[in-house]
């Protein structure tokens, strides 16, 4: 097994300095730690075995012990500004591997998250949440709200959406968007339930009966209810994405009992 080179000291100066400025090494063993130096006898310095003299490292001798390829490097600075830019600068060959670490942890955080996204956008498509289009409500109580709001309605969007129903989609989606923690995912469901049930009391169209649908209390009840989601702000838009659709049909003269019906089912 061959020996670990070592940081030699063969001896210090007779001059009135720091310790650290009187060390003499040997140009055989590895280099100390390199520092601006900025005078004041700061260089390392080395026995010349061939001379037999001390003397301080040069600033090209500085530059190869930082890894710099030296060949075609031409001094354009004081010999101060030199050492003081090479002690301040990084060896290659050491962070060359710290680089291409980073780089790594980088790339592989990325495809993690890509590889979340994927996940989730499967777990949606499975659930039969399709993401959303954007588009923005012209018309009633929620006018100006940007909001996302599915292309088609499908029979899952308007059935019957009780309190219950609704406030579990809404913390589910806050998990799956890592806003609520697990722990707390039953707690949040619990409070939004019941900030349903009291704000939207008294806002539900009773079942009517087939000759007697009232259409202007639907059509209030729809309003009051975009109404409310407006106001919750980004948690709304939930409600909203699903109620959007009703109104926009509602808007355009649609009285189907298929509409009516959706609107009961939709606000109760």
């Amino acid at each position: 097994m061959s020996e670990i080179p070592q940081c030699v000291m063969v001896g210090h100066l007779d001059i009135k300095a720091l310790d650290i400025c009187k060390r003499v090494y040997d140009p055989a063993g590895i280099a100390p730690t390199l520092t601006t130096s900025g005078g004041g006898y700061r260089e390392v310095k080395i026995f010349d075995t061939k001379r037999l003299r001390v003397r301080k490292l040069t600033p090209t001798e500085y530059g190869r012990l930082q890894a710099f390829p030296m060949d075609r490097w031409k001094q354009v600075v004081s010999d101060s500004q030199a050492y003081k830019q090479f002690g301040n600068a990084v060896t290659t060959t050491v962070f060359t591997p710290i680089a291409e670490q980073i780089a790594k942890a980088i790339m592989e955080a990325e495809n993690h998250k890509e590889s979340e996204k994927l996940n989730m956008d499967a777990e949606n498509k499975e659930f039969g949440m399709n993401p959303p289009t954007q588009e923005t409500v012209t018309d009633g109580p929620a006018a100006g709200q940007q909001g996302t709001i599915q292309e088609e309605v499908t029979e899952a969007d308007t059935g019957h959406i009780g309190a219950g129903e609704m406030a579990e989609f809404i913390a589910e989606t806050l998990f799956n968007e890592t806003l609520v923690p697990g722990i707390l995912f039953e707690k949040i469901k619990n409070s939004i339930m019941q900030t349903l049930t009291q704000e939207f009391d008294g806002k539900t169209i009773g079942e009517p009966k087939e000759d007697a649908r009232d259409w202007t209390a639907a059509e209030k009840a729809l309003n009051d209810m975009l109404e409310k989601y407006a106001s919750m702000g980004p948690a709304g838009m939930y409600g909203i994405r699903i109620l959007s659709p009703l109104k926009v049909r509602l808007d355009q003269g649609e009285k189907t009992p298929d509409l009516f019906n959706n609107i009961v089912s939709a606000t109760r």
